[in-house]
């Protein structure tokens, strides 16, 4: 049987409908049609919000009165304002969020740190194999120490190792 047309559903009718939540059982329940939620006809009925508030598609019209027990008795003013307001759904409404910077209840931190707090050291580069030396402190001076060699050869030449290294080879060259 095909659902009723848009010019068949109008406010004021008596019509069947069924909840989106009803869909799989197919339960119909029946109303009175307060507005016309959609604009042209729909193969599964017209989108309509019964006087009671419920939202469905419609099924089939009635025709003069229903039966009391038939029809959805809509609430009255007085307990209209007792419901809590329904919430709307919305697509966006789980990632929505909100500044924690302007709650109260916050903590602050317990101190201030600073950039050079999570700074590491820079690691020693290992030469030829070698065990890397420990990092020369800043403070500390450095000094070498001032050794002095002699010419294995001739005897009579005195310096660093590097000098006199540099004069053996003239001796054998």
């Amino acid at each position: 049987m095909p659902v009723p047309n848009i010019s068949q559903v109008v406010p004021g009718a008596a019509v069947s409908i069924i909840l989106k939540a009803d869909q799989p059982t197919g339960r119909q329940v029946q109303g009175v049609v307060q507005n016309v939620l959609t604009s042209g006809n729909h193969p599964r009925g017209i989108k309509v919000r019964l006087s009671d508030g419920r939202v469905g598609r419609v099924q089939k019209m009635h025709t003069g009165e229903m039966p009391p027990q038939e029809i959805s008795a809509a609430p009255s003013s007085a307990s209209r304002s007792t419901r809590p307001p329904r919430e709307r759904y919305n697509r966006r409404s789980k990632f929505q969020s909100r500044d924690i910077r302007l709650d109260e209840d916050g903590e602050a931190p317990a101190e201030e740190i600073d950039l050079f707090a999570y700074m590491k050291p820079a690691k020693q580069k290992k030469k030829g194999g070698a065990k890397a030396q420990a990092p020369v402190e800043e403070d500390e001076p450095i000094v070498e120490a001032a050794t002095t060699a002699s010419c294995p050869v001739c005897g009579n030449f005195e310096g660093d190792e590097t000098a006199v290294a540099h004069h053996v080879e003239s001796h054998f060259a």
